[in-house]
């Protein structure tokens, strides 16, 4: 869900990979240190009121100002406000430190669009530490605005915000250090840092592994209460993935959700619009055209795994007919081609939840490997 800094910068510096990972690196690893600074000093009796006021000031302007500003409200456009409150908003997720606003907002974007598959820049397939926050080490993982959320590029506020990016996180610490000096930095700037994304990583990680699934989703979405609690609601992953556009993630009476409540009362007060609701009518049309999908996304699974399975017992008798003189030369590929054969029908059993076009990749792929291993042992036996 949370970007650092994004391609942009990379590609305005032509920055190397190495220098790009080691910038990483002190981004991930600078506010854990502070982390464990604060709390040996927390332990020591060291900490002021002004240091919990300004961490808790900062963090919940920094997570409001991802989860209403750059998620519901411009990723998804999930209602209508001001330009004033826009701006805001917009400004807060600057504070967060979690990335330029197009960076962050083309990289969800993508995420929805390919969210659990091998396209997907944070997806749980390639492990769960990638999913939290490997995945920012990788340049390629962010994704293009021009492609992904072209309509921002025209956008006066957020293009605003993300020329003077840097201005605003840096404006926090100054805050924090005119308020509290270094204990306040520490607290206000850093610890803070490290709460706010590591809160807003465990939605890409966590609540694509543990919880529970009001819906069926081509995606491993669960909803957590742990994390609904903690990202102020966007840890009711399921429900948002089902309704991205729904602006309140929390869908139940006891599923908590405080950006929710920003936005509910920012209505009351006429201060927002347009916003975008989910009624009981929806509800029911989507999980009855969730279990559609997913029996007619079992049947192709099925196919494709029956498919795999002639696949390989094609090529197990056509391996044994060749003379013993020749099977040495096409062993080690033979052996390549049914090990990757087997990982898809791993995955295939493992994943419950897949895109129709995720399914049909692969069957693209099974189909290559067989007939380029046919194709090798007919030229063998020739």
């Amino acid at each position: 869900m949370s970007i650092p800094f994004g391609p942009g910068i990379a590609q305005a510096v032509y920055m190397s990979d190495r220098v790009y990972k080691t910038i990483m690196l002190g981004y991930v690893i600078g506010p854990l240190i502070a982390l464990v600074v604060a709390v040996a000093l927390l332990f020591n009796s060291y900490i002021f009121p002004e240091d919990i006021y300004l961490f808790l000031v900062f963090h919940t302007l920094g997570m409001f100002g991802v989860t209403v500003g750059f998620h519901r409200l411009l990723t998804h456009d999930g209602f209508k406000t001001f330009a004033p409150i826009r701006a805001f908003l917009i400004l807060c997720g600057c504070m967060a430190l979690e990335g330029k606003p197009l960076e962050w907002i083309s990289t969800h974007t993508k995420h929805h669009a390919h969210s659990d598959h091998d396209d997907d820049p944070h997806s749980p397939l390639a492990g769960f530490w990638h999913a939290h926050m490997g995945w920012v080490f990788h340049q390629d993982s962010f994704a293009d605005p021009k492609v992904y959320c072209p309509h921002l590029l025209e956008d006066r506020v957020v293009m605003f915000a993300q020329r003077t990016y840097f201005v605003w996180p840096a404006l926090s610490f100054v805050i924090c250090y005119a308020v509290g000096g270094w204990s306040g930095v520490l607290w206000g700037g850093l610890v803070r840092m490290a709460f706010t994304t590591h809160t807003t990583w465990c939605v890409n990680s966590i609540c694509h592994t543990f919880g529970k699934r009001d819906f069926e989703t081509t995606d491993e979405s669960r909803n957590n209460w742990i994390i609904g609690l903690l990202a102020l609601g966007e840890g009711w992953h399921n429900n948002h993935h089902a309704f991205p556009r729904n602006a309140f993630h929390g869908m139940k009476w006891y599923q908590f959700d405080l950006s929710g409540g920003l936005i509910r009362t920012l209505e009351r007060m006429g201060l927002i619009w347009d916003v975008q609701r989910v009624g009981q009518t929806m509800i029911d049309a989507h999980k009855l055209k969730g279990k559609t999908m997913h029996e007619n996304i079992m049947r192709l699974k099925q196919e494709l795994g029956d498919y795999i399975d002639q696949g390989r017992q094609e090529i197990d008798l056509m391996m044994l007919k060749l003379p013993p003189a020749k099977v040495a030369t096409v062993r080690h590929y033979h052996e390549q081609t049914m090990k990757r054969l087997a990982e898809i029908q791993i995955h295939l059993v493992k994943r419950r939840n897949m895109k129709r076009r995720a399914i049909e990749k692969r069957y693209e792929e099974v189909a290559k490997l067989i007939e380029i291993a046919k194709q090798r042992m007919t030229m063998v036996a020739a």
